[in-house]
């Protein structure tokens, strides 16, 4: 394999950076560049080795990238320009400054990387910063590919369907569409999964319907599962799905369980789950802050199914717990090594884990952007 100098840009705390090691440990992330102060904490105690700058995109010129000597850009600008629930003014929005910079200043690089992936949020499709962004790569003769994906088409029980965009200065040799399995046996995941993510940008879950209200599709989004067991099945036909048990701590601190008058508050419309559920609802940056649409809260009775209680009914306090800051990131497959400084609060930790993705599913994509064995995929 090439070596691999990535520019990682709307960093974060690095889950980009941890897929890249994941499927290419030889990898150089030759800078890493945001603008939260505590995504920057967070990243610096994880990779204290790495060129970190905390300062906005749209302050780089086309100088200073090219210094950089990149030849892969990993990015996930900012959602919220076109989250459902937001005002989505997308173009028009500041927070869209930075990233419209960078395609303004990328035809005008000496050397233009290989390879760029960018994920943001479903909704990102259909909107005027991704036309500019294809207009962009089609100019820079880019080849891309678009990806509609969930953690669950990797078999991983928890919801997060998010946009992706690979682009290659190349020929992508491969077909997602074959069920070939020699076709994919140099991908670094295993070949039993791999059939569960055949999801493109024409392939959308039967849940997402673009006529329905924008508020009554995000209320479907924040609310895919019920039950563990129930979700649309559609999307992970192939996989075979692990239950929450396996990313779950042995012993939660005391301060994990939820007070019963939240559970009889907001019994209707909080998505509670076990730990032999196959299924969780996308952590928000607001977990634990609101009950609605945030996250999953864990019955800790040892039940296969979900515990029905009444809104008289007072649930014992041990009854209800919400997953840890550290279980939140193993559903997002971060390594086990993640840590956190001990100034990042419990609340800050999850604001930052609702705003990052999941490690695995960017992991796959990269292995897709960097497969050259032609002679098996073509």
């Amino acid at each position: 394999m090439e070596d691999i100098r990535a520019l990682e840009l709307y960093c974060g705390i690095g889950g980009m950076h941890f897929a890249l090691k994941k499927i290419c440990p030889s990898a150089k992330i030759v800078a890493a560049v945001d603008i939260s102060p505590n995504a920057n904490k967070v990243y610096a105690h994880n990779f204290p080795q790495v060129k970190l700058m905390e300062k906005g995109i749209e302050g780089f010129s086309v100088k200073m990238l090219d210094k950089l000597n990149f030849n892969m850009v990993l990015m996930s600008p900012p959602c919220q320009p076109f989250t459902r629930i937001g005002l989505q003014k997308d173009v028009a929005d500041p927070r869209t400054k930075s990233f419209l910079h960078f395609l303004s200043v990328l035809p005008k690089l000496s050397k233009l990387p290989k390879y760029i992936l960018l994920e943001n949020v479903k909704g990102f499709e259909t909107s005027e910063a991704h036309k500019e962004l294809v207009k962009t790569l089609n100019a820079c003769k880019y080849n891309q590919q678009e990806f509609l994906l969930s953690p669950r088409h990797l078999g991983i029980p928890n919801s997060r369907l998010r946009y992706f965009m690979l682009a290659k200065r190349d020929k992508f040799h491969y077909n997602l569409s074959k069920q070939n399995n020699q076709i994919w046996e140099c991908l670094p995941i295993p070949v039993s999964i791999i059939p569960g993510v055949q999801q493109s940008l024409l392939e959308l879950e039967t849940t997402e319907n673009s006529s329905e209200p924008s508020a009554k599709r995000a209320k479907l989004e924040s609310k895919e599962v019920q039950n563990g067991t129930e979700h649309n099945q559609s999307e992970c036909d192939s996989v075979e799905l692990q239950t929450i048990e396996a990313f779950l701590e042995p012993n939660p601190p005391e301060d994990s369980f939820v007070p019963s008058k939240i559970i009889q508050r907001y019994l209707g419309v909080v998505d509670i789950v076990t730990k032999y559920s196959t299924n969780s609802t996308c952590f928000t940056k607001s977990y634990t802050q609101y009950a609605e649409g945030t996250g999953s809260i864990l019955n800790m009775k040892n039940t296969k199914s979900k515990t029905h209680i009444s809104s008289n009914m007072e649930p014992n306090i041990k009854d209800f717990r919400y997953f840890t800051p550290t279980e939140v990131a193993n559903l997002m497959c971060f390594p086990k090594h993640l840590s956190f400084p001990e100034e990042i609060s419990k609340k800050q930790r999850y604001k930052l884990l609702g705003n990052s993705l999941n490690v695995n599913v960017v992991s796959y994509l990269i292995s897709l952007l960097l497969l050259v064995n032609k002679e098996i995929l073509t």
